[in-house]
């Protein structure tokens, strides 16, 4: 009794400290993953160390065909069965090599274990696995012991196997479709059968280790539902979970189910669009369909709603890499199972809830470029100018931190006015070009048609059935290549380049040709183009293309005033990938540009040429130090420093007056304004020999009118009307130039005060022309 009590005590203390444990899950993307190197962290609780480890992104990877994750103490080692030597997309039914990647460590490490096919952890370093023949073991970190033969079970192979944890329920899935609940000491072969009748063509199963009756979940070939029941009670009576109508079956060879720990159910289905995705399961909020987990399976869960799972589409050409779901349904590309390095690009580490401090150690030649926090109560924080991620952690959570470093690999900008290529991606004889070092953290592969989160350097796009016609944009490479780009389930950089000898204040154009590969699917390419201070990682500006849905090359451009001498320009997935977003990009090019001049003063001038003895005119603009000319020197002389213009006598038409300005790096900016050069409107009284008739009518405020008081009116001559005062003004229509010319049927003789020009202009039946010359010439 005592020794009972004793192991009870102890499990309540296990189930506790494992409450109070959060996780924070540190990731590593290198642009270019090509050059990568080992990348220093060191995370801290105030000023107590916790943890120094080194991460790097190299491309290298194994393909892994099934996955499991320890609990308890163990919760985030994860187990993978892998087999480099197959590509295809089937998991629980290859054979291949146990490896491991415990909590808090970042290197994978092949165990003893070469015949495993299906696998899940029990806690640290142990795990239970069954092989190529239907057998089950569990391994114990340096051995293993047989616990299922299939000739002892009338010959039943075991497809699937479960754990809760330690000490906790173990359970398998028989080839005849029933599930088994172990019932050994760890070494022995002793087992129950679950005895409900609904269990039946089970396939796959899974263990929330969480509740105190240890759940299982399954999944059949008879149907779409998911089932679960009490793992605890061999007798339980058996829950269905139905599908939702656009849950469609997938074969058995990709069929997979988890459960977290915080109960969340995912099994994948092709959906109503017909593409493979993890649907997941709340008792409160049912089935979602996770769109963005597109060809996932060999699912395993744990912690909270962490969840892994191999990413299988196009199996036969990428590696089957491991994704990570993040606490917003999103799902992390990628983690890569291999031992070329000795660490690997993720670690998991548990830790106390609390707050914490992740500072990454700048690595020469290259730059912290983003810092991405996935935290699910939204109260970390980042800053890129000190590499450090301020973390806060609660009991359960798991908390993401991508580190995005980025390979300065720096061009020099051009100090003239040209256009210059970044990258035209080469050209060559073979059919497709070799990987680029230095600007993506996308993965490469020297074909035609490329995955998820992959690139290529291709001829043509006679690979791809939506649009099979485009070829290389660089006209000056007849053997060019463009680059291939297949977005990542994750919104990120796909391009980015660090630029140096910026000239602050001087403005600069980043353009590229772009086109959809895939007009026939539903996600369009959208990519943000921006630049950010390669020092604090800033954003100093940024603009969006919108969606993209042209098959032919369109240029899009981007224009920036520099406020530092060295940035980092980009380009940005805004949408996911899976079906859709593929596209092509060919001529990235960087160069200053001419400056946006502003407008001549004044506008629309009437330059008058019937004097003489000609006025002069000075012309303005904001911009200083640049030149004056015009496209009429028959019509006007203009000095090329001052901006002051005189007409040639007699001359009548419109000109140019042009302004151009030069910029330090040799962009020219050119300005024009129209001008009008012709006779002045003479306004001298045409009767000269005589006095004309008598106004008979007038107004006066001088209090006299009639011939008996100083002859007024009819003293005033030639006109129609008379208007008199010695303290008030005469005031017409005042209006703008262009409300002026906007005037409908103008009548001949029609006065305005054009409040732009400052003149009295008539209308002479055809034009309208300012009062500028006091007499006739």
């Amino acid at each position: 009794m005592k020794n009972k009590l004793i192991l009870i005590l102890a499990f309540v203390i296990t189930l506790n400290l494992y409450a109070q444990n959060g996780y924070i899950y540190v990731h590593k993307k290198a642009t270019s993953e090509l050059a990568s190197v080992d990348f220093s962290f060191n995370l801290k609780q105030g000023a107590t160390n916790i943890k120094s480890f080194n991460l790097n992104d190299q491309p290298n990877a194994l393909n892994s065909f099934d996955l499991g994750n320890s609990h308890g103490t163990g919760e985030g080692q994860l187990w993978a069965v892998v087999n480099d030597a197959i590509s295809n997309g089937s998991v629980h039914d290859v054979t291949g090599t146990l490896y491991t990647r415990a909590v808090n460590a970042t290197n994978w490490t092949a165990t003893s274990v070469v015949t495993a096919r299906s696998v899940d952890g029990i806690g640290t370093n142990s795990a239970v696995y069954s092989d190529d023949i239907g057998a089950v073991y569990i391994y114990n970190g340096t051995s293993f012991s047989k616990i299922w033969e299939p000739t002892a079970h009338s010959n039943i192979r075991i497809v699937d196997v479960a754990s809760g944890g330690d000490g906790k329920t173990i359970v398998a899935v028989g080839s005849g479709g029933k599930i088994y609940k172990y019932t050994g000491s760890g070494t022995t072969d002793s087992w129950i059968q679950y005895s409900s009748a609904t269990i039946v063509n089970a396939i796959r199963a899974d263990i929330n280790p969480t509740p105190t009756n240890q759940e299982v979940v399954f999944v059949s070939n008879n149907d779409t539902n998911v089932y679960k029941f009490p793992g605890d009670n061999t007798a339980a009576t058996v829950t269905i979970i139905p599908a939702l109508t656009d849950m469609i079956t997938i074969g058995s060879y990709q069929k997979d189910v988890a459960v977290s720990n915080d109960g969340t159910i995912y099994s994948n289905f092709t959906n109503s669009e017909g593409t493979n995705v993890v649907f997941e399961y709340t008792a409160g909020g049912g089935w979602i369909n996770n769109v963005r987990s597109r060809g996932l399976t060999g699912l395993t869960a744990g912690v909270g709603n962490q969840v892994w799972g191999i990413n299988k589409v196009n199996a036969d050409i990428i590696k089957h890499t491991i994704f990570s779901r993040l606490n917003s349904g999103l799902w992390l590309d990628d983690e890569r199972l291999r031992t070329n390095v000795a660490n690997g690009n993720s670690i998991m580490i548990p830790v106390s809830a609390g707050t914490y401090t992740l500072s990454e150690i700048d690595v020469a030649g290259w730059n912290n470029n983003n810092i991405l926090i996935y935290d699910p109560t939204t109260n970390s924080s980042s800053d890129v100018s000190t590499s450090t991620a301020t973390i806060n952690v609660a009991a359960g959570e798991v908390v993401h931190v991508v580190y995005g470093n980025a390979l300065e690999n720096s061009i020099v900008s051009p100090s003239l006015c040209s256009i210059n290529n970044i990258l035209t991606f080469g050209q060559g004889t073979s059919d497709f070009g070799p990987a680029i070092s230095g600007f993506t953290s996308y993965h490469y592969l020297d074909q035609g048609f490329v995955s998820d989160g992959y690139y290529s350097l291709a001829k043509n796009s006679a690979n791809w059935t939506g649009n099979t016609t485009l070829l290389n944009h660089t006209s000056t490479e007849p053997n060019g290549y463009f680059a291939i780009f297949n977005a990542s389930y994750a919104t990120d950089d796909f391009f980015r380049q660090t630029v140096t000898g910026l000239s602050i204040g001087t403005t600069y154009d980043f353009s590229f040709w772009v086109a959809d590969l895939s007009p026939n699917v539903p996600i369009r390419p959208n990519i943000t183009m921006g630049i950010a201070d390669a020092a604090t990682g800033v954003l100093l500006n940024s603009i969006n293309t919108g969606d993209i849905s042209t098959t032919i090359w369109k240029q899009y451009t981007f224009t920036f005033t520099a406020t530092s001498t060295v940035g980092e320009i980009f380009l940005k997935n805004n949408s996911i990938g899976g079906s859709g977003n593929d596209l092509a990009i060919d001529d990235v090019t960087f160069a200053p540009s001419p400056i946006a001049l502003p407008a001549i003063l004044p506008a629309g001038a009437y330059l008058c040429s019937s004097k003489s003895v000609p006025d002069t005119y000075t012309f303005s603009n904001g911009q200083l130090d640049g030149v004056w000319s015009t496209d009429q020197p028959s019509l006007l002389n203009i000095n090329s420093v001052t901006g002051v213009a005189t007409t040639i006598y007699g001359a009548t038409g419109t000109a140019n007056i042009i302004y151009t300005y030069t910029s330090s790096s040799g962009c020219t900016s050119v300005v024009k304004n129209l001008v009008t050069v012709g006779n002045c409107v003479c306004y001298d009284d045409a009767n000269k020999t005589a006095p004309g008739s008598a106004v008979k009518q007038g107004v006066t405020l001088l209090q006299r009118a009639g011939t008996d008081n100083g002859n007024w009116p009819m003293i005033r001559k030639s006109g129609f009307t008379a208007l008199e005062s010695n303290t008030k003004g005469f005031v017409i229509t005042r209006a703008t130039t262009t409300e002026i010319t906007n005037i409908v049927s103008p009548q001949d003789g029609m006065m305005v005060y054009d409040t732009v020009a400052k003149c009295l202009k008539l209308y002479d039946g055809s034009t309208w022309s300012c009062f500028v010359t006091p007499t006739c010439p």
